[in-house]
């Protein structure tokens, strides 16, 4: 009996000791963007201080969102870092004073909440954080740039802090990017974990579609496609507006000028054994993409934050402000899974709730891209497989109705087979111009089109030529690339 008895007791110390091993692998962020806060803001109806569908964020939904975070950290482990994923200014009413002061606002508000915590954030610009909105020239000798990057990383009402502690978090460590966040507005930040980790927080205006003073025959904006050589590190990429093309408008519309599109896209597929995830923001929507390679094989994954804005889109909808965390192992650079909260802002005296656990509503193992392949191709193939098209059109919005469109009468889109199914496939599936529009293509030619799953064209490209693949050394040299362009 006694030998049974130390048995027992060897095998559960063995579990705790595996179990304390493997937790400390695994980390916490978070991801905040798109307040588009309307400091102006008056009480013009019933829905008193927290705003409606019509306007945009409100200083208390601001406020809440940012506080949210705190009430939970504060319950829990401290995460690792948390993401302000751009674009402060509201939509209306756009000077430069506005957008100052919506900057001074939210920074303020994270100091207060996160400050005695000392917690990691990291800013990254949108294109609703400059003024004029949109515009950031790619010119390496822009001394309107100049200003506006040396004002947000030299102000102490602005990201000051945040900037400095970036800057010292790489400075010590040899062969890491350390962009002039003064001169380009991007930067570099070593979190203190164990392993490493290194977020890449990339200035993506100066590739952006809408920034009239875009120039494509800038081969490398600011440099921001070099990539500084480091070893063992992983990696998270981080930027405003995305890659690839929007769900509702992929026939018109690219967030990116092709040229710098595609190198992003070669960056993605190049360096995929070394970058845990992109995380973009921009569109509102709650939303994903898989990264796919030449040959059609899942390489990485894209989340795309949806905002605390509420403010309806036209085309789209209204959607409920959210915020997300997200859990990801250090040591393998995969994230395993998004916990998402919701403000209701049709309840009277709304509060932040649970919206849903992202590997429990899809039923997946991890978020990695074979896994989110996997479910691409299941609601490619069938209208409503155990209920999880259902739950991504709901969450898409936060709960909110979808506009009546053309493709989607009602604002549903239920059927796999259809215009508006396809077009979200494509957009979801395909970051490259190639691979999107032989997409949309299949959805332009039939009423009922159907889609060939990732497997299926994976397997169709397999008789193909063979595509030259980078050796894992060279992994590790581009892989801080996308970053480095910052200097």
């Amino acid at each position: 009996m006694k030998s049974i008895y130390w048995a027992l007791l060897i095998f559960q110390f063995g579990i705790v000791c595996y179990l304390a091993q493997s937790n400390g692998d695994i980390g916490t962020f978070w991801h905040l963007t798109d307040f588009h806060v309307n400091l102006s803001y008056k009480v013009e109806n019933d829905s008193g201080l927290w705003g409606n569908y019509s306007q945009d964020a409100g200083p208390l939904v601001a406020f809440s969102a940012i506080q949210h975070v705190s009430d939970i950290v504060f319950d829990s482990d401290k995460p690792d870092f948390i993401l302000w994923g751009g674009d402060a200014a509201s939509h209306q009413n756009v000077s430069l004073e506005n957008v100052t002061e919506s900057l001074n606002y939210l920074s303020e508000q994270f100091r207060k909440a996160y400050g005695l915590k000392n917690l990691t954030l990291i800013p990254v610009v949108g294109n609703h954080d400059v003024f004029p909105v949109n515009e950031m020239s790619p010119i390496t000798e822009d001394y309107d740039r100049y200003w506006w990057c040396e004002r947000l990383a030299t102000d102490g009402k602005l990201w000051k802090k945040w900037i400095e502690f970036a800057k010292e978090s790489v400075n010590s460590i040899p062969n890491l990017p350390k962009p002039d966040f003064d001169k380009f507005c991007y930067q570099s930040w070593l979190l203190g974990t164990e392993p490493p980790v290194l977020v890449l927080a990339v200035n993506s205006l100066v590739w952006y579609t809408n920034n009239p003073l875009v120039n494509e025959s800038i081969e490398d904006p600011l440099s921001q496609f070099k990539w500084a050589r480091g070893k063992h590190v992983k990696v998270f990429i981080t930027m405003h507006v995305p890659v690839g093309v929007p769900e509702f408008s992929p026939n018109n519309y690219r967030h990116l000028k092709p040229k710098y599109n595609q190198e992003l896209v070669t960056i993605l597929r190049g360096y995929s054994d070394v970058i845990i995830t992109t995380l973009a923001s921009h569109q509102h929507i709650d939303t994903f993409r898989v990264v796919l390679n030449e040959r059609y094989h899942p390489v990485g994954t894209i989340f795309l934050g949806p905002s605390v804005d509420h403010f309806h889109l036209d085309g789209i909808g209204s959607t409920n402000p959210r915020i997300r965390q997200y859990t990801y192992n250090r040591k393998a650079g995969k994230v395993m899974d998004y916990t998402q909260y919701m403000l209701d802002l049709s309840q009277e005296g709304p509060q932040w709730k649970l919206e849903y656990r992202a590997k429990e509503t899809y039923k997946l193992q991890n978020l990695n891209a074979t896994e989110l392949a996997n479910l691409l191709d299941e609601v490619t193939e069938n209208d409503d497989p155990n209920n999880k098209w259902t739950e991504y059109w709901y969450h898409q919005l936060g709960g909110r109705p979808h506009d009546k469109t053309k493709i989607s009468p009602n604002g549903e889109c239920p059927e796999a087979k259809s215009v508006c199914r396809c077009q979200q496939i494509c957009s979801i599936r395909h970051v490259d111009k190639k691979g999107v529009d032989a997409c949309l293509k299949v959805c332009s030619e039939s009423e009922k089109p159907q889609l060939d799953t990732i497997a299926e064209l994976e397997e169709k490209a397999k008789g193909g030529s063979s595509v030259a693949r980078l050796s894992k050394g060279a992994t590790f040299g581009l892989v801080l690339s996308v970053l480095m362009a910052l200097w």
